[in-house]
């Protein structure tokens, strides 16, 4: 049965999930919204379906079942798709990266989006206000003390060995997300780096990243963000 992923057509969440799809070369759709109105409403209308009690985007759609939040999915694609640690040790190191990658992408989140103005319906905040330069260098801080713990991780082909796991499919592109926004936290990191450059010569995804699709780029956040990776 085709895998069904709804998520917006941005990378944000939703690529770590497109990869280990792309990856496993199987029939999938990607159900992608436009960042609109309609949408939205279109979300909203989903979100609160009987069938998904934490409605969220994003969410996949498999054999019947429906399976929201992007880390839980990724566990469960891991789990499907035999990529996903044998050992207790292997999967505390997987959780542990997991984890990490994940706040870092969250700090991403909250140096690009303002949410201190309003924002449809909804008024402005009448005592925060965003400041994208403050948050930006308190994001490189926070990168220039843990990059580095990743270049001390990432000495094997893929986090565990020679086959990546599904928190592979994570790390490539956070990491890619938050190499593109600071860069300059990435210098002297070769482990890193070559970690992001063999990922990208994996089985099926090296014809992605070869396609005129990807070259011609998407939005890493939602257009409307400070940064958004494109504009």
């Amino acid at each position: 049965m085709t895998i069904k992923l709804t998520y917006w057509s941005i990378r944000a969440l939703g690529e770590p999930i497109r990869h280990i799809l792309r990856y496993q070369n199987e029939d999938w759709e990607d159900n992608a919204l436009q960042p609109t109105a309609g949408s939205f409403r279109e979300y909203v209308s989903m979100r609160d379906q009987e069938d998904m009690p934490f409605g969220n985007l994003p969410f996949i759609e498999d054999d019947g079942k429906k399976v929201t939040q992007s880390i839980t999915i990724m566990r469960y694609l891991g789990r499907k798709f035999g990529l996903y640690p044998t050992s207790p040790q292997e999967l505390v190191l997987c959780e542990v990266v997991e984890q990490e990658i994940y706040d870092l992408r969250n700090r991403l989140t909250a140096a690009c989006y303002d949410y201190y103005g309003a924002r449809g319906p909804f008024p402005a905040s009448e005592k925060g206000v965003f400041d994208h330069e403050f948050m930006k260098r308190t994001l490189l801080r926070r990168l220039r003390e843990r990059i580095p713990k990743f270049e001390k991780t990432l000495t094997k082909k893929f986090l565990l060995g020679d086959k990546p796991v599904y928190v592979d499919f994570l790390l490539y592109e956070y990491l890619d997300q938050l190499r593109q926004f600071l860069p300059e936290a990435f210098t002297s990191c070769n482990n890193v780096l070559n970690y992001l450059l063999r990922f990208k010569e994996l089985p099926n995804l090296r014809e992605w990243f070869e396609s005129e699709e990807y070259k011609k780029g998407n939005y890493i956040n939602a257009p409307h963000a400070e940064w958004n990776g494109i504009d």
